[in-house]
């Protein structure tokens, strides 16, 4: 992967290098020039073609060099591009999937102790209200028991009431026969 750091450090090498080349190039021509203008000055027409031809030479070299670095450039940063994307995907996929599962995870715990605290809650509640339905109860029968009790004891005392009149009835009837009866003999 080239980052950018290293893209502009690649660009600075080509300038450097091309002016090197160019310093060392220029300087050599000089010396062969020098040389040979003292004995050779009727080399100068040729010395001068080489010069051109090596500028020329030089700045077509530079141009394929500089193109060849883009391209190069290019491609390493579409690399890198494409290599960073599908990390950051694979990434992202992970962090999902991980706060996914820990949210459900969480909903689980939250969930079992809603439950429980609604249990507790729901059997509290039954006990309170099966508690107070007993106390109802018990209430509602003993009322009951005494109104039956009471009306009961009335009816039994009015039976017997009765019964203690008919046989008084009875009684005063049968002392009043013996009585009559008595009197006649």
């Amino acid at each position: 992967m080239i980052d950018r750091r290293t893209n502009t450090t690649l660009w600075d090498l080509v300038s450097y290098q091309q002016e090197t080349f160019q310093r060392l190039m220029g300087t050599t021509l000089n010396t062969y020039m020098n040389i040979l203008r003292i004995p050779f000055s009727f080399y100068q027409v040729e010395v001068n073609a080489t010069k051109a031809a090596t500028q020329q030479a030089t700045q077509q070299a530079t141009k394929v060099a500089t193109e060849q670095v883009k391209q190069l450039a290019e491609q390493a940063t579409q690399q890198a591009t494409e290599a960073a994307t599908e990390q950051v995907k694979q990434l992202a996929k992970q962090a999902a999937q991980q706060a996914t599962e820990a949210a459900t995870e969480q909903v689980k715990q939250l969930a079992k102790q809603a439950a429980q605290q609604a249990t507790e809650a729901a059997t509290e509640q039954v006990k309170q209200l099966a508690e107070h339905a007993a106390q109802q109860a018990t209430k509602a029968a003993t009322q009951q028991a005494k109104q039956v009790a009471e009306h009961l004891t009335q009816q039994a005392t009015e039976a017997a009431t009765e019964q203690v009149k008919q046989l008084a009835e009875q009684a005063a009837q049968q002392a009043t026969k013996a009585a009559t009866q008595e009197v006649k003999h």
